[in-house]
């Protein structure tokens, strides 16, 4: 009969392998921390890492990133950073672009004064600023 996956004692360290679901798990004090099958590598608890993490291919799913880093805190080597769902551009899609909008974000803006920051954000139509002052305009083009 195949190991149960539910043989996890609530004192089990290491490696734990669920021949049920047909996966190897990593286990610290009886919680999974993360499995490997055939298909993927699944994470259930937060990650740190102290290098670089490099991804070929898409990153899918709500994704926050926290930096403390100084200067340059988000970097994208090749390609475009969208913020919002915006769709895609009519004939050429541009390359390093900050592309923003989408129905997710249409319509919300900013109130109110930002005191010592400012920022760029977009509706489906239009992208706008706020300054410190609280006051909403849009870019002149």
């Amino acid at each position: 009969m195949p190991q149960q996956a539910t043989s996890i004692s609530p004192t089990s360290k290491g490696w734990h392998l669920d021949q049920v679901n047909g996966r190897l798990a990593a286990v610290f004090n009886g919680t999974e921390i993360f499995d490997f099958d055939a298909n993927d590598m699944a994470i259930a608890q937060n990650v740190t890492m102290a290098g670089t993490l490099a991804v070929t291919g898409a990153v899918t799913g709500t994704v926050a990133i926290n930096s403390s880093l100084t200067g340059r805190a988000f970097v994208a080597a090749t390609g475009n950073v969208a913020i919002g769902t915006p769709g895609t551009f009519g004939t050429t899609e541009p390359q390093g672009a900050v592309i923003m909008g989408g129905s997710s974000l249409g319509g919300v803006a900013p109130v109110g004064a930002i005191t010592t920051a400012g920022a760029v954000f977009a509706s489906d139509t239009v992208v706008r600023k706020i300054l410190a002052s609280g006051t909403a305009s849009n870019v002149e083009t």
